[in-house]
């Protein structure tokens, strides 16, 4: 699963600098750069970050934390993504792609990261 994510991660930061990149240079007439900028800064950041946090050793609660909200984060934002370009007028495939991409990203940071309950099992008196 470890694979699967630093997979998604590289994937989405690639998607993002294009996407950035793109915006900066073109400059679409109904594009806000600075929500984008933003929202851009945000991917990046958990992308970073939860690419740092698969490879460290020994990962301690508040970094656990903090990669397991960034995961929701961006799983919030692609869902919304997704849903405001299936619901809008104007239709923006690299907004579905991306948004749904954040998803999957969200979705295994997680799953990877969410520790297991031990099973809190009582021995049997007989």
């Amino acid at each position: 699963m470890k694979t699967l994510l630093a997979a998604i991660c590289l994937l989405t930061l690639l998607a993002v600098a294009y996407l950035s990149a793109s915006v900066l240079i073109l400059r679409p007439p109904r594009a806000n750069v600075g929500v984008w900028l933003t929202l851009a800064s945000v991917f990046i950041a958990v992308g970073a970050f939860t690419l740092a946090a698969l490879y460290v050793e020994s990962l301690s609660a508040p970094l656990r934390y903090a990669v397991l909200t960034g995961g929701a984060v961006v799983t919030a934002v692609g869902a919304w993504m997704v849903r405001s370009t299936l619901t809008s007028a104007h239709f923006e495939g690299y907004q579905l792609v991306l948004g749904s991409m954040l998803v999957v990203q969200g979705a295994l940071t997680l799953a990877a990261f969410v520790k297991p309950r031990a099973a809190q099992l009582t021995p049997l008196n007989p």
